[in-house]
């Protein structure tokens, strides 16, 4: 394990106060319903999910970490680039805690940031309103405001250095995290995207000793069998023309001469930015996901993986041979 991972474990009770701290201001108890996915709201692009369920993804200590060094990372190199105008952030799905730019209105100014904070449901609007308002965070904001991200048009007269978004679930699924990149980045082409890349591998594993957690250094069987899906700003922009997103099909055939005992799994990376990465087991963003395949394969046999864009977002599987 890096050292710079163990050092965000380490930051485990300072992510619960900063998240329990921000909880009081906004009465959770206000906010919070007794099933996760009450107030969540299907968009035509994709599933966004409830405050409550916004709420709880701030529990996930370390993606949350990586998430604002990003931002924090991208926000200083901006001022190096420009250092006669704050950096302009456009942060979308803000939640109720808008949990990935509040802590860092702290340690920066307005005249290093400025912030446009965005989410689809009232709910967390007037929860990260009341957080900006008790912690007098108001002079690094531009605007706050409620609305499908996937329909917000940038100010062409002060576009957005730097763009964070974390919509998304395990291997990209139902949530817009794809079509809202592609929305927003294509307005601003210039701007820093976060997170910088999301990568999805084939990976066949011996399930007997990946899912074992005896110990950092137990030695798992991992063949690796290519990338099924790679999302990052270059790829985006390559669709900017087009009429309708849509990203390649991905082929890759599974090799006859490893063992049959072993299972394929998907394995995500995500490089918020730069060094700032969450690999497998890092976050529930990153924990291997079984194939969903519309029908059996075997060693030889080569899969195809078409993500599709749509009100469901998914990574399709199918044999083609």
């Amino acid at each position: 394990m890096h050292l710079q991972v163990e050092r965000v474990y380490t930051l485990k009770p300072q992510m619960n106060e900063l998240v329990q701290r921000l909880k009081k201001i906004v009465n959770i108890d206000n906010l919070i319903c007794d099933k996760i996915d009450e107030g969540e709201t299907a968009t035509n692009m994709g599933l966004a999910v409830s405050p409550t369920m916004a709420i709880m993804c701030a529990d996930d200590y370390v993606r949350t970490v990586q998430f604002i060094r990003a931002l924090h990372s991208a926000i200083l190199d901006v001022n190096q680039l420009k250092p006669e105008a704050p950096a302009q952030v456009l942060y979308a799905g803000t939640g109720p805690l808008a949990i990935l730019a509040i802590p860092l209105m702290f340690i920066l100014t307005e005249h290093q940031a400025k912030f446009i904070l965005l989410d689809l449901h009232q709910e967390s609007i007037d929860s990260v309103e009341k957080i900006v308002n008790a912690l007098k965070l108001n002079k690094l904001i531009n605007a706050i405001e409620k609305i499908d991200a996937f329909n917000y048009q940038v100010d062409n007269n002060n576009p957005p250095d730097v763009i964070i978004l974390e919509i998304m679930q395990a291997c990209l699924a139902k949530e817009p995290q794809v079509a809202v990149s592609h929305h927003l980045i294509k307005q601003a082409p210039k701007a820093i995207l976060i997170p910088q890349e999301i990568k999805i591998e084939l990976i066949m594993v011996d399930s007997k000793n990946e899912f074992e957690f005896i110990g950092e250094d137990k030695t798992k069987t991992r063949v690796r069998l290519g990338s099924a899906l790679t999302i990052n700003k270059k790829q985006l922009l390559r669709q900017a023309n087009k009429g309708k997103l849509t990203l390649p099909a991905i082929a890759i055939q599974i090799p006859k001469t490893i063992p049959q005992h072993l299972d394929a799994k998907l394995f995500t990376t995500i490089t918020t930015y730069k060094h700032h990465v969450l690999k497998e087991y890092d976050s529930g963003l990153t924990c291997p996901r079984a194939i969903s395949c519309d029908q059996d394969f075997s060693l030889g046999d080569t899969l195809e993986f078409n993500y599709q864009i749509t009100n469901q977002p998914e990574l399709k599987v199918h044999v083609i041979n």
